[in-house]
């Protein structure tokens, strides 16, 4: 099995939410199949290959957060062309429906559990947020995926290291030899750009619930993150009007919190 991993995070200031904070990071891991893998790669590789006849711009990568706001080499797409990448990318999805683990820190993780951390493990700071998410994130894959003597490659982006430099090692000695974890440059590794697709959408989606006015565009956007219907056992689908409040967020938040123990 791949997994691909990439983060993504929201602002700091404080929110309208009782339990959506500010300063919340998250790191989001997709699973590919080891078989599919070659494929995968070489089909997102065509697919930006193919942008400079289509837009007129020659991007190095799907970075989602610059498609989105037409920033960086996609500020002179043309308005809504840069909408029909996500468009491309939820219909990938949808196709194959990879599984998705998401792991969020923010002020309200560690006191739910009582938590607190002044270490470093297998080279991640515990006592950063970022830091937190991630190694929580790891732990949970662990947990969820394919035991040895099945392969686990694991490619990070490389946001907080030089590519090549190996992770959790020591999380995942029990691969042995079957494990390959390090971080990568999302430019050279389709399998991140797909991971950043997620993490984007994702934390997006987060945002736009906490808006007090929703235009057309984020409506869009709600409408087609939910159509993906991610296969996720950390993501919990809500249907609501589309002029829900925050306190409609907080009540699926609170109901999610009851059922899990922490309410």
């Amino acid at each position: 099995m791949h997994v691909a991993i990439d983060d993504t995070y929201g602002p700091i200031t404080a929110t309208p939410s009782k339990y959506i904070t500010g300063a919340r990071r998250t790191y989001v891991a997709v699973e590919f199949p080891d078989h599919a893998v070659g494929d995968i790669r070489r089909n997102i590789t065509n697919c930006l290959d193919e942008i400079p006849n289509l837009l007129g711009i020659n991007p190095t990568e799907f970075h989602f957060v610059d498609i989105y706001n037409r920033s960086k080499e996609w500020k002179d797409v043309p308005d809504e062309q840069n909408l029909k990448i996500f468009e491309s990318f939820a219909q990938i999805y949808r196709m194959y429906r990879w599984r998705v683990h998401v792991q969020t820190v923010d002020d309200r993780t560690l006191s739910d559990h009582g938590f607190h951390f002044d270490l470093t493990v297998d080279g991640i700071d515990l006592r950063e947020r970022d830091g937190q998410a991630l190694f929580f994130l790891l732990v949970k894959l662990k947990q969820r995926v394919p035991r040895p003597p099945e392969r686990l490659t694991l490619r990070i982006d490389a946001g907080r290291a030089q590519p090549g430099k190996p992770i959790a090692k020591a999380l995942f000695s029990e691969w042995g030899p079957h494990y390959d974890g390090q971080y990568a440059a999302s430019h050279l590794e389709p399998l991140i750009q797909i991971a950043d697709f997620l993490a984007f959408s994702i934390n997006r989606v987060t945002h736009l619930s906490l808006k007090p006015q929703r235009t057309e565009l984020d409506l869009w956007f709600l409408n087609l993150v939910g159509s993906m219907d991610i296969l996720s056992d950390d993501l919990a689908r809500g249907l609501l009007p589309p002029n829900f409040t925050t306190t409609d967020i907080d009540d699926l938040h609170s109901a999610d919190r009851k059922q899990k123990g922490l309410e």
